[in-house]
């Protein structure tokens, strides 16, 4: 095949196959693998094909249980969206901690060196501490593998139910208080901005409204009865405009009779939007068409988990 096509015709077909696939071919010739595993402008064009697919898989984090009636919980599992096949995750922490009762630490990577950090921003009296301000924020760092402070922290105080999330090299909260705000930490730079508050994001956000990452733009999801407005955020200009619009009357009865607002996790393709109900027995997904305003199950395993989240198999590492 080398003898017939310049390599990088090779490369750019190879860029539009799965992970899996590749690994398979690192043992066709040197120059095969050392393309697939060593040069990150290829593996960059492969990540980012995969996300313009729509296709993804989704990581699912199983609940805990303490009764003695239920020993062996999971904690991780991935799973294929669209069909039933799942796969367990081997953790070194399964069955020894229970949910957080501050926010999940979050996860991303900074633009300008495209380094991997891991942050965890806590309210100190959700954790029992009396130290001065009102939170605290650590910095994992995967390059020099360390925990740092950063200093000065949010001045706020951040919903204690409300996951962050990354887009764009940032990691996105809302905060408590009077009104609600929406924070945002640069990873570049490590630190922190209130982003230009949305008018429609009312004080109490989980009664009404989730955060959510799609098309890696910062989104609220907003329900006002009979529908669900999702609203994305142009960094750009600083606007908010509207981007879904979810007809409630035509949803499961979870989605549209739960005073709670659900993010979609991801858009798969032909305009569809993937939901994932975490209250249910059998950890259902939805898939809703946009444009058919209906509602479809997306895959048929009977995994219950805490939470769901999206992810897009790839080749680059995080040290």
């Amino acid at each position: 095949m080398e003898l017939l096509l310049p390599h990088d015709v090779i490369e750019y077909i190879l860029e539009r196959l799965d992970v899996k696939s590749l690994l398979r071919f690192t043992t066709v010739s040197k120059q095969w693998k050392s393309t697939i595993i060593r040069c990150r402008y290829f593996q960059t064009r492969q990540m980012l094909r995969r996300k313009q697919s729509g296709k993804t898989d989704v990581v699912l984090v199983s609940s805990y249980d303490d009764s003695a009636s239920n020993p062996d919980i999971e904690a991780l599992r991935t799973l294929v969206v669209g069909s039933s096949v799942s796969v367990k995750i081997p953790t070194k922490w399964e069955n020894k901690i229970r949910p957080l009762v501050s926010p999940s630490p979050g996860f991303g990577k900074e633009k300008i060196n495209e380094t991997y950090k891991v942050v965890w921003l806590y309210n100190h009296a959700e954790i029992g501490l009396k130290r001065k301000g009102i939170t605290t924020c650590e910095v994992f760092d995967f390059t020099t593998k360390a925990w740092r402070y950063i200093v000065p922290a949010s001045p706020y105080l951040i919903h204690q139910r409300q996951s962050p999330v990354y887009c764009d090299g940032s990691l996105h909260w809302l905060t408590e208080g009077d009104e609600t705000n929406v924070l945002s930490l640069d990873l570049h730079t490590e630190t922190f901005q209130v982003i230009p508050k949305p008018p429609f994001l009312p004080c109490l956000p989980l009664l009404g409204s989730s955060m959510c990452s799609l098309h890696d733009r910062l989104c609220v999801s907003e329900r006002v009865w009979p529908e669900q407005v999702i609203w994305s955020f142009y960094s750009e200009d600083k606007t908010w405009k509207k981007i879904y619009s979810i007809t409630l009357k035509t949803t499961p009865y979870w989605l549209s009779n739960c005073i709670m607002a659900f993010a979609p996790l991801s858009v798969l393709q032909n305009d569809k939007l993937l939901f994932h109900n975490r209250q249910s027995s059998d950890g259902s997904f939805v898939t809703y068409d946009i444009k058919t305003k209906s509602c479809d199950i997306a895959n048929e395993s009977k995994v219950k988990s805490y939470g769901a989240l999206c992810y897009f198999p790839s080749l680059i590492s995080i040290l």
